[in-house]
């Protein structure tokens, strides 16, 4: 009985050993591990204009967990997305964990970051002050106009269930940017497709910038003839071993590309709608990521000459 009670223990010390290792891996080495993945996704209707055009798309900041020892990552991360070239850049939520001011001391480095047709940014759930829970309404009110300032203040183009047109000579590529859009009761849904979309001709080429992937079943294929919708909120879970990661039990599309065909019944044609979900490039709750390295997405959009 007493060996079987030892054994039993040094099988629980070395999990603990293994498992303290493994955090101690992801923290100072996953969490820092920026890689940069390339996807080209092909498209019927893109624009000839907008055939070669380069989205570099992050995710999931998460400003506090660069306040504990990682605040040089931040240059590092700025210039690699410079590095990137791309046309434009394409943030999709979760600046902060849990209030405004994690921005602070970040906001110049973040500023840095350029492309031709600017940066765009959308809101996450985190971005809500939802997290303080001591906070009255007025509070949370103030925190987030504060956010929307800070973003202002570092040039990037917030949009609030709103949209903008970005033109190359006479075609055009519309980005669309809805608030959280999440499944309740956990996560907020302040999303508005049809207030984002207003004045949107049903044959302009979108891409959706929309925090929560499940909002891709929910409301944009059933309601929408949307082309590409970036994603993230997920972080792969910050674990991923040999393509799985424990978040799949809880999500259908985690990371990656997703596609999803369906007839349009006012002509009979088909339409294809594309997902992309940004494996995320900060943490929460600690900064700590295994397999599912912090990632920059450089999405490379070409015109389908197949037809």
């Amino acid at each position: 009985m007493r060996k079987i009670i030892k054994r039993m223990f040094a099988f629980v010390g070395i999990l603990i050993l293994l498992l303290v290792a493994v955090l101690a891996f992801g923290y100072i080495y996953g969490s820092r591990h920026f890689v940069v993945h390339e996807q080209t996704l092909y498209f019927d209707d893109l624009p000839e204009a907008f055939d070669g055009y380069r989205i570099a798309q992050f995710s999931d900041f998460h400003a506090m967990s660069f306040h504990v020892g990682h605040e040089a990552d931040v240059p590092k991360i700025v210039d690699l997305i410079n590095e990137q070239h791309c046309d434009m850049i394409a943030f999709t939520g979760d600046i902060v964990t849990i209030k405004a001011d994690e921005l602070d001391g970040f906001e110049e480095e973040l500023s840095r970051l350029s492309a031709p047709d600017g940066v765009y940014a959308i809101m996450g759930n985190h971005d809500y002050a939802l997290y303080m829970r001591n906070y009255t309404v007025a509070q949370r009110l103030a925190d987030i106009k504060d956010l929307h300032r800070r973003h202002a203040k570092m040039g990037w183009k917030l949009l609030l269930n709103d949209h903008d047109v970005i033109y190359r000579n006479n075609d055009s590529l519309v980005v669309v940017g809805v608030e959280n859009d999440g499944t309740p009761p956990h996560f907020p849904q302040y999303g508005d497709l049809k207030k984002a979309t207003e004045g949107v001709t049903d044959d302009a080429f979108k891409v959706l910038l929309s925090h929560d992937p499940t909002h891709w079943r929910r409301s944009v294929i059933p309601e929408t003839n949307i082309q590409l919708t970036l994603s993230g909120h997920t972080h792969a879970g910050q674990f991923k071993v040999f393509g799985w990661s424990p978040v799949a039990l809880v999500y259908d599309e985690w990371r990656g590309v997703y596609q999803n065909t369906k007839q349009d019944t006012t002509n009979g044609t088909s339409v294809k709608q594309t997902l992309h979900i940004s494996e995320g490039i900060g943490c929460v709750p600690v900064p700590m990521r295994v397999g599912a390295w912090p990632e920059v997405t450089v999405i490379t959009l070409r015109k389908n000459q197949n037809k």
